[in-house]
C-alpha cells in the first residue's frame, strides 16, 4: 500500500497502486521521486473501510490474490471477512495502525467480498476468469475491468515493511527504502549483463511494478512514456520535438529492456552496435549493400539520425536540404558544393544521387554511372538523350556510362558543370592535339576559341569523328555543298560555286577558282586534304603534309604579293597569281 504525490497528467484509481510481487519479494520500496499514485492520498481518505487491492468491480486471471486496505473513523482490531475462501483465522482480519491485509482465494465467476468492522461495511465485486478459459476464448462480463497482480502471490507481509510508522500510525505517504530480493528469490538470472537499470540493480522493482496490482499489464505502475520519465525527467523535452520516434511514442522499451542488455542504455541489440538494435524494426537489406555509409558500416545509426525525437524529417540530427546533414562529416568537401554553378540536386537533397545506407553503386549512388544520370536527364533534356540513344558514334566517355571524366557532379566554375574549360577539358584526354595545338602557329576559330563544340557533338552524333554535321570521311568525294555543311556552317558556301571569280575567294589564279578546281575534278578531294581542321604551323591552315591511307605527303606553301606557290607530293610544284595568271584554263 503506497500513498503517494500525484504527477501531473497521470489519473489511476485507488486499485492502480502497486501490486505484490513473487514469493521472495519482501515488499521493500525507494520512493523514487512520487513513483505510485492515487486519485486520493489514503491519508486522507474518508472514514470507513477503504480497500486499496483488489478495486471493486474489476476480474483477475490469479485465483489467490492478497487483499489489502485502511479503515478510519474507528479503532478496531478487526476486520471480518465474507463471501470468499480467506487465510484470516475464523474469517478475521487482524487490523494493526489501521491497515489490514489477507490471502484470499477466489471462486469461479463473480466473488462478492464483505468486510464488517464495528458498524461499518464494504462490499467489493471481483471476477475471476481462469486462464485457461480466457485462452478458450472466454470473456469476462462487460463493464468489468482488468486487473494484473503478481501471478505467484505468497502470504502477505506486515504493512509496516514497507509503509513507515509516525505517532503510532501509517503514514502512507513515506515509503521505506529498502531492497527486494526479486533477483535472489525467483528473477535470478536477472542484475548479471553488463549494463543493468539503475532501479533492478538496487533492487528496487517497484519503481516500476506495483506491489498490490494495477490495470497495466506486468502491474506496471505506468505505462508508456509515463513510465520513465518520472525518472528520466531532462528527456521531457527532447520527447516533445516535431518528429518523434515511433517507439519512443509506442514507450521507450521497444529499443531499452526495462531490466539488462548487453549494450549501454540497455538497448536491445546484440552488442556488436547501434544497428543491431535498429535491425528489430527495420530491414537490414536496406544497410547491408556492398557500398555502405561509413557510420552504416560501423552500425553508428545514431550518427545521422537523433533516436529519441527530433525536428527533421526521418530524425535526421539537421536538415537534409542542400546537404546540411551531410556538412556535419563532410566539412572537408563542402567547398566543392558552394561554386558558381551548383548541380540541382544538391540545392535540394544529397539523397537524390546517393543512397544515406548502402548501395551496391560506388559513393553508395542510386544506380552506377549514366543510369543515375539518365533518371533526371532524360527528362530535362529528351532531344539530348534521344540522339545519344540513337547515335551511331558516341563519345568514349558517354559510351561507357563516364558522366563524370568530363562533368562535376556537385559544383563547377564552369556552364554545363564541365570539370575544366571545354579546350583544357578535352585536351586532357586528346593529349596528342594538345601538344600540336601548342605548337602551332595558326589556329582555327573554334579551336582558338576552345569552343571544340563548335563541330563535334560532345556526347554522340551519326556522322563519324562526332561530328556535330556530316563531313565525308573519303579522301576522293564527288563535290555537293551539302557534303560540307559542317564547315559552310561559318565559311561562305559559295566559295567553290564558280568556276571563275573576283570575290568569291583569293585562291585563285587571276580570276580561276582553285578551290572550284580541287573539288571538282574528276576525283574531287575534300576540304582536309589540304586543311587541317584544327591547326597548322602554315597560314590558312595549310596542312604539312597531305594524309592519304598510309601514306602522307609534304605540302609547303609560301605565299608571294599576289598568290602563293605550293611544293606537294601529289603534284608537281605549282603557283597562282591574282594579278598575272599563270594558266589560261578554258571558259
Amino acid at each position: 500500500m503506497l500513498g503517494g504525490e500525484t504527477l501531473k497528467g497521470v489519473k489511476q484509481t485507488t486499485g492502480q497502486i502497486v501490486r505484490k510481487l513473487p514469493a521472495v519479494v519482501l515488499f521493500f520500496i525507494l520512493l523514487m521521486g512520487g513513483l505510485f499514485t492515487v486519485t486520493a492520498s489514503l491519508a486522507g481518505a474518508a472514514d470507513g473501510i477503504t480497500v486499496v487491492s483488489p478495486p471493486d468491480g474489476v476480474w483477475v486471471t490469479e485465483k489467490t490474490l492478497a487483499l489489502s486496505g485502511i479503515i478510519k473513523g474507528a479503532e478496531v482490531a478487526q476486520v471480518v471477512i465474507k463471501g470468499v475462501k480467506n487465510n484470516a483465522p475464523k474469517n478475521k482480519i487482524k487490523v494493526e495502525h489501521q491497515a489490514f491485509g489477507v490471502m484470499v482465494t477466489l471462486g469461479k465467476g463473480n466473488n462478492t467480498i464483505t468486510l464488517t468492522a464495528g458498524n461499518q461495511q464494504q462490499k467489493i465485486k471481483v471476477y475471476y476468469l481462469a486462464p485457461a478459459a480466457l485462452k478458450k476464448g472466454k470473456s469476462a462480463p462487460k463493464g468489468l475491468k482488468r486487473f494484473y497482480v503478481h501471478k505467484k502471490p505468497t502470504e502477505l507481509v506486515n504493512c509496516k515493511e514497507c509503509h513507515k510508522l509516525r505517532r503510532g500510525k501509517y503514514d502512507f505517504k513515506r515509503i521505506v527504502p529498502a531492497r527486494s530480493t526479486c533477483t535472489t528469490g525467483c528473477h535470478t538470472n536477472m542484475g548479471k549483463a553488463a549494463h543493468v537499470h539503475g532501479p533492478v540493480g538496487a533492487g528496487i522493482c517497484i519503481s516500476c511494478h506495483s506491489p498490490h496490482g494495477s490495470y497495466n499489464p506486468m502491474a506496471m505502475a505506468r505505462t508508456g512514456q509515463d513510465l520513465c520519465v518520472v525518472c528520466h525527467q531532462a528527456k521531457i523535452g527532447e520527447f516533445n520535438d516535431s518528429v518523434i520516434h515511433a517507439p519512443v511514442k509506442e514507450g521507450c522499451v521497444s529499443c531499452h529492456n526495462p531490466h539488462e542488455s548487453a549494450m549501454r542504455f540497455q538497448l536491445r541489440g546484440n552488442g556488436a552496435s547501434v544497428s543491431s538494435l535498429c535491425f528489430n524494426c527495420h530491414e537490414s537489406k536496406i544497410f547491408t549493400k556492398s557500398h555502405r555509409h561509413g557510420p552504416v558500416g560501423s552500425g553508428d545509426c545514431i550518427a545521422c539520425h537523433k533516436p529519441h525525437a527530433g525536428k527533421h524529417k526521418a530524425l535526421l540530427i539537421a536538415s537534409p536540404e542542400k546537404g546540411e546533414v551531410c556538412f556535419q562529416c563532410h566539412k572537408d568537401r563542402q567547398q566543392e558544393f558552394s561554386m558558381r554553378h551548383v548541380h540541382d540536386p544538391v540545392q535540394e537533397n544529397c539523397n537524390k544521387c546517393h543512397d544515406p545506407h548502402s548501395s551496391e553503386a560506388r559513393f553508395q549512388l542510386h544506380k552506377e554511372g549514366s543510369k543515375l544520370c539518365a533518371d533526371c536527364h532524360e527528362k530535362k533534356s529528351p532531344k539530348l538523350y534521344d540522339a545519344i540513344k540513337n547515335s551511331k558514334f558516341k563519345h568514349k566517355p558517354v559510351d561507357e556510362g563516364r558522366c563524370t571524366d568530363c562533368h562535376r557532379a556537385h559544383s563547377s566554375d564552369v556552364k554545363s558543370m564541365l570539370k575544366k574549360d571545354t579546350e583544357e577539358l578535352c585536351f586532357s584526354c586528346h593529349d596528342e592535339l594538345a601538344d600540336e595545338v601548342a605548337g602551332s602557329d595558326f589556329r582555327h576559330g573554334p579551336v582558338q576559341t576552345g569552343d571544340c563544340m563548335s563541330c563535334h557533338d560532345v556526347h554522340g552524333s551519326n556522322n563519324s569523328r562526332i561530328l556535330s554535321k556530316y563531313f565525308p570521311a573519303e579522301f576522293y568525294k564527288e563535290y555537293r555543298p551539302e557534303n560540307y555543311e559542317l564547315c559552310f556552317g561559318c565559311h561562305n558556301k559559295d566559295i567553290a560555286k564558280k568556276k571563275f571569280t573576283k570575290t568569291l575567294t583569293n585562291f585563285r589564279d587571276g580570276e580561276y577558282n582553285l578551290h572550284y578546281f580541287h573539288v571538282n575534278m574528276k576525283k574531287g578531294r575534300n576540304c582536309v586534304a589540304c586543311h587541317d581542321p584544327h591547326v597548322s604551323t602554315q597560314p590558312k591552315h595549310i596542312r604539312t603534309e597531305v594524309p592519304f591511307g598510309a601514306w602522307s605527303y609534304p605540302i609547303a606553301i609560301t605565299k608571294t604579293k599576289n598568290g602563293a606557290t605550293c611544293v606537294v607530293g601529289c603534284h608537281a610544284p605549282k603557283g597562282y597569281d591574282r594579278k598575272k595568271p599563270m594558266v589560261k584554263p578554258s571558259r
